[in-house]
């Protein structure tokens, strides 16, 4: 698709348009307080942010017109404002409420700080998780907003009694739900994993003091003239741990 796109458009162009996208999901969540129908306007968003999101990196680089430092800056600073608006949009709208909203975005913050995190330490860059990401993210609100679309605000308590103790549930509320119980205890082993493969790949270093007190207990003792035989010399043994 990237060869496609005019040569008139830059990639600072789809990075605009991908926010532009962003703000029009999150006005029409707002809107859809009021009627149901200004759905429709965030699906077109979601759609365009994907769109823009995707294209900008991979125009640059059809092009040869990389910017590795800058295009890395704007590219993750307009995903982070981006997600974070359409998760509060969605929590002022009547999809869910504003504490199961508020539950994905900081599920999302997670997983985005993780993927910095481990970029700094490992000079690799990971999108995904387990095949999930910000694509599959959008396209799960889409498939909400559709059936929302067609049948209305769905209270699944009426199918499912057992959720009926925490009131009224919909479908977005048990997607982010299940979502978050999976990504959040995934995110915690993910990090006990790599901390122990980066122990492995980085063990400690021998602090300085210690290796100035070893050299100088390494050094052979001088012989005084006319005193007794220096003693016999022998290495000591150090302990790198």
């Amino acid at each position: 698709m990237a060869p496609r796109v005019p040569a008139s458009i830059t990639p600072d162009h789809l990075t605009i348009i991908g926010l532009s996208g962003a703000v029009a999901a999150a006005a029409g969540y707002i809107l859809s307080r009021w009627s149901i129908e200004w759905l429709w306007l965030s699906v077109a968003g979601l759609i365009v942010n994907w769109a823009g999101d995707s294209l900008d990196g991979n125009v640059a680089r059809a092009r040869g017109i990389e910017r590795p430092r800058y295009g890395f800056f704007i590219d993750h600073t307009t995903d982070l404002f981006s997600q974070a608006l359409v998760f509060l949009a969605l929590a002022a709208s009547p999809c869910t409420r504003f504490s199961v909203a508020a539950t994905g975005l900081i599920a999302f913050l997670m997983g985005f700080v993780y993927t910095l995190i481990y970029f700094k330490a490992t000079d690799t860059m990971r999108i995904t998780y387990f095949r999930f990401g910000p694509t599959e993210i959008r396209a799960l609100l889409v498939v909400g907003n559709l059936i929302t679309l067609w049948a209305g605000v769905l209270d699944l308590g009426q199918y499912f009694p057992s959720l009926g103790r925490f009131g009224a549930v919909t479908i977005y509320e048990v997607f982010i739900v299940l979502i978050c119980l999976i990504a959040i205890p995934a995110f915690a082993l993910l990090a006990i994993r790599e901390s122990r493969l980066l122990a492995r790949d980085d063990p400690p270093m021998v602090a300085q003091g210690q290796l100035a007190t070893a050299s100088q207990s390494v050094a052979a003792p001088e012989y005084q003239p006319g005193g007794a035989p220096a003693p016999a010399y022998q290495a000591p043994v150090i302990n790198a741990g």
